[in-house]
């Protein structure tokens, strides 16, 4: 491809790219705030009808309540309840309670029924529906709970009346509280819908309605009808409102639209409330915004089109003729010159790469001298390791002797003044005597380390089997005071230095003995297995755990996790086996988890070459 439409590509995704992350970013943050102002608009509708519903029930319990108190009521009651049915004074007192206290209350109040019940067994002695009188409530919630106090039944479908219903009822008791009567009255859902359905705004898709426990709607949606008690609904809104839950949801309506819907558990009405609102109508000004930001980037791309034609053709020579000279300079013709005498940037990078070219003569002319300088360093840098390593097994040779003799005149003074020293005298001793064999011990360590930087490496075959099994042999005493187990598993045979090798097989497990220490029943287990160019050991334990943030401690030089008083040790086993791992060409790490112990994993390459 030519470099005109290279740079007309380009200037293009420059100009794309940024409109396009922009754009994204303002949908997103359009359409994140959307959803967060409908899902608080929503939230507030189920507060608000909630409130509504408590204070429409409320209401009517103050009205009923009202009823049950007021004089000539209660004395209709008292009659009702002394006389029989056929009694003139019966039929005056019914008469009067359904003419003068229940039919009026039901022009004011939120009731379609009013009813009077015996306080003896339930039976319906009066109500504004004579199809009901003469029938028997005793087993029925509200005639029950309300001899005692002031009874909500919950919304439920009533036989008797072939419709939906929710009685409030309250005791009539005369002044000394004996009971004469249970007055109830079953509140127009009819109603209630109005209050439920009542829109907030001029949303045209809002839609609140209540489900009961039985997943049936109690009062109608705004976009069906004769649902109420009928039809059972089953959405993930409705189901999360029911289980008890306040939230909201996306979803599928019972219309199956998606919607956004917030859902709110009432639980002394076991009923949940429902209020949703269309995606497509909560998402439109977001859409909108969407294909304007496309517009836009549309608008822009077609400029940038003409504007990069133009500018490429202007670039496209100078640049040309830079790229030929570049080619010239790149191909060791130091003498050519690009010469480009304009005056813009592309003017100043053909200038750039004339200077660049006089710069490369003067280095070509000096790198032999820079080879032999790092030649040199090199060399250096070998002779100062040699020396470090030798002052290293010197320092730790020559400590050795005071050690020796601070140990042994300790030991003396032990054995031959043990009855002229005092308690505090014979453990200043023993903490002389401890300090020096642990002294004496991170010489040998040292030495040991020291050794191996030096040590020629000395091939063999070893069978990583044996050698592993006689090693846990040897390492059982040390932890013959508890249950051990050690498990072998198959181990890849090595090509390798056999001495060097037996030392990583003794420190890994060794230490996996002592941090095994404070497992009543310790578990190690030995394991390895090979693919086409390595092979994989580790040595895993069930005993203290450490923390993965300081992994890279672990194969230091005295670096230690835990402090001497709950582990002994001088901190040099795992670089000692570091050092030998690296020196056959391999790697070495560890892991651990909390509660799981620890595990340490080498490699070995099959085909052994010294690292040195």
């Amino acid at each position: 491809m030519k470099l005109a439409p290279k740079l007309t590509i380009l200037f293009l995704l420059l100009s794309i790219v940024p409109i396009a992350i922009v754009g994204y970013l303002a949908y997103d943050n359009g359409r994140r705030t959307i959803v967060q102002e409908t899902i608080d608009h929503l939230v507030s509708i189920n507060i608000f009808k909630n409130n509504e519903l408590i204070r429409w029930i409320e209401n009517n319990k103050s009205d009923i309540e009202e009823l049950a108190q007021r004089f000539l009521v209660r004395q209709y009651a008292s009659v009702l309840a002394k006389h029989e049915a056929p009694d003139p004074a019966y039929h005056r007192a019914k008469g009067n309670i359904i003419e003068e206290h229940l039919k009026p209350r039901l022009k004011y109040g939120g009731f379609f029924e009013l009813f009077l019940m015996c306080p003896r067994h339930g039976l319906i002695s009066a109500s504004t529906d004579e199809k009901q009188e003469g029938k028997y409530r005793d087993t029925y919630p509200y005639f029950i709970e309300g001899k005692s106090r002031t009874h909500i039944q919950g919304i439920y479908y009533s036989p008797s009346l072939e419709k939906p219903a929710m009685t409030i009822s309250t005791p009539i008791k005369d002044k000394q509280g004996n009971l004469m009567g249970v007055v109830g009255g079953r509140l127009d859902l009819g109603e209630l819908s109005k209050i439920i359905g009542l829109q907030t705004g001029t949303s045209p898709t809002e839609d609140t309605y209540l489900v009961n426990t039985f997943n049936f709607f109690v009062t109608e949606p705004r976009f069906a009808q004769d649902y109420a008690l009928k039809k059972a609904v089953r959405t993930e809104g409705v189901d999360a409102g029911l289980s008890g839950k306040d939230g909201v949801g996306f979803y599928k309506n019972y219309r199956g639209e998606p919607v956004i819907g917030a859902y709110k558990w009432l639980p002394e009405f076991k009923i949940c409330i429902i209020t949703e609102v269309d995606q497509a109508e909560a998402f439109a000004s977001v859409v909108h915004l969407a294909w304007v930001i496309a517009g836009i980037a549309s608008a822009i791309s077609i400029a940038v089109v003409f504007l990069g034609l133009f500018f490429a053709r202007t670039i496209t020579r100078p640049v040309r003729q830079l790229a030929e000279g570049a080619e010239e300079i790149g191909g060791g013709n130091l003498e050519h010159r690009v010469g480009t005498a304009s005056k813009d940037k592309i003017g100043g990078l053909s200038r750039a790469f004339d200077r660049m070219s006089e710069n490369l003569k003067a280095i070509m002319v000096s790198r032999d001298e820079l080879e032999q300088r790092v030649r040199d360093r090199t060399a250096q840098l070998e002779a100062a390791n040699k020396e470090l390593e030798a002052f290293s097994y010197s320092v730790s040779h020559d400590l050795r002797a005071p050690l020796r003799a601070i140990d042994g005149f300790s030991r003396v003074i032990m054995e031959d003044y043990t009855g002229k020293l005092d308690a505090e005298g014979k453990r200043y001793l023993n903490i002389i005597r401890s300090n020096t064999q642990k002294m004496a011990q991170l010489i040998d360590d040292l030495l040991l380390f020291s050794r191996l930087g030096r040590q020629e490496i000395r091939i063999s075959d070893i069978d990583m089997v044996k050698m592993a099994k006689t090693v846990s042999k040897e390492l059982k005493p040390a932890a013959h005071e508890r249950k051990t187990g050690f498990n072998i598993n198959e181990l890849p045979p090595f090509h390798g230095d056999q001495a060097m090798i037996r030392q990583v097989l003794i420190n890994l497990p060794s230490n996996a003995v002592k941090f095994t220490r404070p497992k009543e029943n310790a578990t190690i287990e030995v394991g390895g297995c090979t693919d086409e160019n390595e092979n994989i050991y580790y040595v895993n334990d069930n005993g203290v755990e450490f923390d993965m943030q300081y992994v890279n401690k672990l194969f230091g030089v005295f670096q230690r996790l835990h402090s001497s008083e709950e582990f002994e040790g001088t901190g040099v086993g795992l670089a000692i086996v570091q050092r030998i791992i690296h020196r056959h060409g391999g790697k070495v790490w560890a892991e651990g988890k909390v509660g799981e112990g620890a595990t340490f994993y080498f490699v070995l390459p099959r085909g052994m070459r010294d690292e040195g």
